[in-house]
Order: C-alpha cells, then sequence, then structure tokens
C-alpha cells in the first residue's frame, strides 16, 4: 500500500453507516428523517467542527444561489451546512463509503435537491470549466502529497472573480502520531502557509487574506476530548475517528497548543470579476 492508500484507507471502515445511525437513535433522532444539526458535530471531520464550518461559510459569503464546490466532502457535513443557506453544493470525495453514505443522508433530511455528491479525486473531478461561485477544501490539504494539481484543478473549475477556501492545519510534518487524518508520518503531507499561499500562486490565484483559528479551536477540541472520555454522546465528535481517537486527539491539541500546527484558513480568489 502506497502512502495516499495509506492516507485514505484511514477513513473508510465500512461499518460508518451503522455507527452514524446507531448514534443518531441514541439521541432519539430518526436516522430516516432529520435535521442537519441533529448531528452536531459528527459529520465535521475539521478541527473546530460546526463552529468552523460556519465560520468559513461567512468569510466566503455562501448564501442562496451561491454554486460551491467542497474538494474532499467527506460526510457532506459542510455541504448540508452550506444548502441550509441557500446554496448549491456539488461534493467531490474518493471515498466511496463516504459519498455513498452522504447521498443518503442529504436524501433523509431533504437536502439531496441542493447537493450532489460525487465519488471523484479532487485533481481529476471530471466536471466543467468555470462552473462554481465559490470553492472549499477542509483539513484535506494534510491527506494530499500533491496539492498543486488540486489547486489547479480547482482554478479550472471556478468562474473568474470565485473565492477560493482553504481551511488545513499547516505547519511542520515533524509530529507525533497517530494524528486524526493519519497513523504515521509517511501518510501525513502537512505543508506550511507559504507552501499553500506559493501552491495557490502558481495555480494563478491571488492569496487576499489568512485568519488563523487556534484560541477557537483548542476550546473546541478540550470539549470534544471530554466527549471521547466520557463516550456517552457519540454526535460531540466526528465518527470518522478510529480506536486511537483519544491519543490522536491528545497529539492534534499538544502540536496545535506547541504551535507545530496552525488551524488556518487561507483565502485566495480566481482573477477577474466575482460573480454576481
Amino acid at each position: 500500500m502506497n502512502s495516499i492508500e495509506l492516507s485514505f484507507d484511514r477513513y473508510t471502515s465500512g461499518t460508518l453507516r451503522d455507527r452514524v445511525f446507531a448514534a443518531l437513535r441514541s439521541a432519539g433522532v430518526n436516522p430516516q428523517a432529520f435535521k442537519p444539526a441533529d448531528l452536531r458535530e459528527a459529520d465535521h471531520f475539521h478541527t473546530g467542527g460546526l463552529q468552523a464550518t460556519s465560520f468559513v461559510a461567512n468569510s466566503l459569503e455562501l448564501g442562496a444561489g451561491t454554486r460551491v464546490l467542497d474538494v474532499g466532502a467527506g460526510l457532506g457535513g459542510p455541504a448540508r451546512c452550506f444548502a441550509m443557506r441557500g446554496a448549491l453544493v456539488t461534493g467531490v470525495d474518493i471515498t466511496a463509503e463516504f459519498v455513498d453514505l452522504a447521498r443518503e443522508l442529504d436524501a433523509n433530511c431533504a437536502l439531496d435537491r441542493s447537493i450532489t455528491m460525487l465519488q471523484r479525486p479532487g485533481h481529476d473531478t471530471g466536471l466543467a470549466d468555470a462552473s462554481f461561485d465559490a470553492a472549499v477544501l477542509m483539513h484535506v490539504g494534510m491527506n494530499l502529497a500533491d496539492k498543486p494539481s488540486v489547486f489547479a484543478e480547482v482554478w479550472r473549475l471556478l468562474r473568474p472573480g470565485a473565492v477560493f477556501g482553504i481551511y488545513d492545519l499547516m505547519g511542520t510534518n515533524n509530529l507525533s502520531y497517530p494524528m486524526p487524518w493519519a497513523e504515521r508520518a509517511e501518510a501525513s503531507f502537512v505543508e506550511s502557509a507559504a507552501d499553500y499561499a506559493g501552491a495557490l500562486a502558481d495555480a494563478g490565484f491571488a492569496v487576499t487574506g489568512q485568519v488563523e483559528r487556534t484560541v477557537e479551536v483548542l476550546e473546541v477540541l478540550k470539549q470534544m476530548r471530554g466527549a471521547l472520555a466520557a463516550g456517552t454522546d457519540p454526535l460531540a465528535t466526528p465518527l470518522v475517528l478510529r480506536e486511537d481517537g483519544p491519543a490522536a486527539m491528545a497529539n492534534l491539541s499538544a502540536a496545535i497548543t506547541s504551535r507545530q500546527l496552525v488551524p488556518l484558513l487561507m483565502l485566495a480568489s480566481k482573477p477577474g470579476d466575482r460573480p454576481a
């Protein structure tokens, strides 16, 4: 198994649907008919969770009619958040288990007309040129060895003036493992903010801003680590976490506290007039 396969193999288990549905039932929610908010943190696989998703949506000004591309969409938690604001979302993810379950969850909360989920790699989506007003990539970069090819594909898919928001952990790859996205170093591709900015510029983007989220993320991680330790509220943490979740979350908290990793939203635009 190569490093790319290792990277994405960590996310698939074959049991995720059962775990998600069981977690909803334990909260008194019907998995066949629910609201996106009922899933709480379970389908937001990034530091800061739902709070960070809302921050990204606000920063990119996603709203009614905005055509959004979500690269590495996972179980579709952010896509459903965006769709609840009136956006029309296309999510791509390479993991079949995620895509299949995301489609079912979208249908069960009546958002399947607003969200299209596709099993495609981020560097080769097969989608039409200049078909999106905005794009997001949230905590996917740590699993991407070849970020430039993904950024080039996003540039192709965005209309002139469109915005690209990358919310990733940036810093050094010299970390203690496991981490939530990788069991060991060879499956992790953390890079610095300067590396991201350079790759975006090479793809044709103009970097327009950076927002650090360290304080907010550490508070959410503290809450999630408490929930993991208690083990009584499965919807309080991302359900994609494996058996090493407590150790991974502890390592992540330590790395952010020591500033080896910085949770950063990087904003970039494709030159041209922004879509109306």
